[in-house]
């Protein structure tokens, strides 16, 4: 199984000390949909659908409209990548 690489999300800048966040091609990318339910996080989400809770940020990276990754509105539909 291959697991996600932070650094695949950043393109480090010509002054080698910042970095800027490349964009995502959802277009490329394949998902389901989730809707979120009352208590749900990120990283629970992350453990039932991708079995495991570290790779919330695949989650993340595919739903910027995600601010805060524990307090998740309920009813909020997700893209989970498969």
């Amino acid at each position: 199984m291959a697991y996600y690489d932070a650094n695949s999300r950043y393109s480090v800048n010509t002054d080698r000390r910042t970095a800027t966040r490349a964009p995502l091609n959802l277009a490329k990318k394949r998902f389901s949909l989730y809707t979120v339910k009352a208590g749900d996080t990120l990283e629970n989400i992350a453990s039932r659908r991708l079995g495991s809770q570290r790779r919330y940020w695949e989650i993340a990276d595919m739903n910027p409209q995600v601010k805060f990754p524990v307090d998740l509105p309920p009813g909020t539909v997700l893209r989970i990548p498969l």
